[in-house]
């Protein structure tokens, strides 16, 4: 590749993290921003914008995405082989729950009707530590891990819910998972 393609390729770059943080930000903020506004906070033309992502739906989900791997790479960060695995389990429900607060967007995507495989990644971890937490009966084993995975990522999604919807605080509503989840997992 030539200097100036590089230099291009670089340039080029820039302007879609720039664009993937503006995004971030203007969506946190208003989940029906538009692309507008997002361009303005990125300090790029509408058309920069959609160079980089045809339609909005595109850049909401490469914002998730991002968000995602943000979250993954800190969840890989934890010590999840040590210690208690219904703590262990808490630290990535916390983890997941400050993902939240610090991106209201996450909150206020409408539900996608279909199985995310962006919750992969995380469903693999919480699978792990259970089915460990299950050998050294910490865990109940009354239920199949799969379904316990499930029933964790749906309380999160309720308790979420429940926020965006105004119906709970997120203090309040991170407290409530947290016990849920401790009376569903505790191996009696």
């Amino acid at each position: 590749m030539s200097e100036n393609g590089r230099r291009r390729r670089a340039d080029a770059d820039r302007s879609r993290a720039a664009i993937l943080a503006a995004a971030v930000t203007v969506l946190d903020e208003r989940v029906d921003a538009g692309l507008e506004r997002v361009a303005e906070v990125a300090g790029v033309t509408r058309q920069t914008v959609y160079a980089h992502f045809p339609s909005r739906d595109a850049l909401v989900n490469a914002v998730v995405d991002e968000l995602t791997r943000e979250t993954v790479q800190a969840i890989d960060a934890l010590d999840l082989d040590e210690g208690p695995a219904l703590e262990c389990i808490q630290k990535l429900v916390g983890l997941g729950w400050r993902a939240f607060e610090e991106h209201p967007l996450l909150l206020q995507l409408p539900p996608s009707g279909t199985s995310d495989e962006r919750h992969d990644p995380v469903t693999d971890r919480f699978e792990k530590v259970i089915r460990r937490g299950q050998r050294a009966g910490e865990i109940t084993s009354e239920l199949p891990a799969g379904w316990l995975v499930t029933s964790l990522v749906a309380l999160g999604h309720a308790a979420g819910e429940a926020v965006a919807a105004g119906r709970m605080t997120p203090r309040k509503a991170s407290s409530v998972l947290r016990t849920s989840i401790t009376r569903l997992l505790r191996a009696e």
